[in-house]
């Protein structure tokens, strides 16, 4: 970056974990029992806080890369600017602060993240999905009464504003005879399209639960459906994956084929067989995981082959306005995952969200606030560790 503030020095770090509300979502294809999930079930957010000499408080959620209160000391007395640079990414050793930092320069700047995060600004109006319709159906005694909780489901995706909805598949994995299993899968998918009716964009994600057969077997039974995209229905492989893709042009489906949540911590060039290949679609790394300087490399590789991105969030309440933020960066940006996560501590209020579709404020930084109230009442004085000059 050119013309940077100097004279600005990093003075303080710490890392807080706090409390998130999450849904009572119910198991997916990897789970080996059935298990009534917890109304009061609590995701932990790790975040990142910068203070620096000019008064200015940067925060956001800690990365998969971890950063250690070691880690920290290194970046004591330094200027953020000079390591976080919107023309390069921020530098390898502080990969675990990124979040923190892109909030941090933006306070700094009165910019918002996304105005530093790239070279262009694309539209507001960013479509999320509802990534919550696990197997609920599995809770109850009766094929009814769980197809009933399935239906529900979808009407309060409905009625919570949404104009998309995820939904896990792979019940003949572990928790029903596979061929039954199959079935109900089919049948879910089934009931959520004339539950919803059209305009409705129904995705499936198996957890690489199915054989190549079984997902014929999908598409055939569901062709009625429009079923949007299928995600990680079994493990990568191009081979089969140009199998399916003719097989979905064959049929004339306009499903896509989504894929990259578990493949987050390998090297991205792992997806250029598939992508020069044509086989995916839709790529979707975690966005926590990979971080903003990763995805930028990502989505430079997708778009060289007319992929679209669609970050992976789960157990983040701050990875999924973190994505927001990238999306605005990328014009082949395509969902965003919405796991309808709460907290008392942290206020997204400055994100509007309307007919499926959210929109990000042009407040400096990451544009969310702690609630400092609450902050001071439960974490002040609790934090996981601090490092000061």
């Amino acid at each position: 970056m050119q013309n940077y503030p100097t004279g600005i020095a990093i003075t303080k770090i710490e890392q807080v974990t706090v409390e998130v509300d999450q849904p009572a979502i119910g198991c997916n294809s990897g789970a080996k029992e059935i298990k009534q999930p917890d109304p009061n079930g609590k995701w932990r957010e790790r975040i990142v806080r910068i203070y620096t000499n000019d008064g200015t408080l940067g925060w956001g959620v800690g990365s998969w890369g971890v950063a250690t209160a070691e880690d920290a000391e290194g970046i004591l007395n330094r200027n953020p600017f000079d390591l976080l640079n919107p023309e390069s990414g921020v530098v390898e050793e502080c990969r675990g602060l990124e979040n923190a930092l892109w909030d941090t320069i933006g306070k700094i700047l009165n910019k918002p993240a996304y105005q530093l995060m790239g070279g262009d600004v694309f539209s507001n109006g960013l479509p999320a999905y509802d990534s919550t319709i696990y197997f609920n159906d599995l809770l109850y005694e009766t094929e009814a009464e769980g197809l009933k909780r399935i239906e529900d489901d979808v009407k309060s995706s409905l009625a919570n504003g949404f104009t998309a909805c995820k939904m896990k598949m792979g019940r003949g994995n572990h928790l029903m005879e596979r061929t039954a299993g199959l079935q109900r899968d089919i049948e879910v998918v089934q009931l959520a399209r004339s539950t919803a009716g059209a305009g409705f964009n129904i995705l499936v994600d198996a957890n690489n639960a199915y054989t190549y057969d079984e997902v014929i077997t999908f598409l055939n039974e569901t062709s009625n459906c429009d079923v949007f995209w299928i995600e990680e229905m079994f493990e990568e492989d191009v081979e089969l994956y140009r199998n399916l893709k003719a097989f979905i042009q064959e049929k004339g489906l306009k499903t896509l084929i989504a894929d990259g949540e578990t493949r987050t911590r390998e090297p991205l060039e792992f997806y250029d067989p598939f992508f020069e290949a044509g086989v995916i679609d839709v790529i979707q790394h975690d966005m926590k995981g990979l971080g903003v300087t990763g995805w930028r490399r990502l989505a430079d590789m997708a778009a060289a082959h007319d992929v679209q991105c669609a970050p992976h969030n789960w157990g983040s309440l701050l990875g999924f306005f973190l994505s927001l933020q990238f999306a605005k960066t990328i014009p082949h940006f395509l969902y965003g995952e919405v796991a309808t996560l709460t907290s008392d501590v942290i206020d997204t209020s400055g994100y509007g969200f309307a007919d499926g579709t959210f929109t990000v404020p042009d407040t400096p930084g990451l544009g969310l606030e702690l609630n400092q109230d609450v902050y001071d009442d439960r974490y002040a004085g609790k934090e996981d560790w601090q490092i000061a000059t």
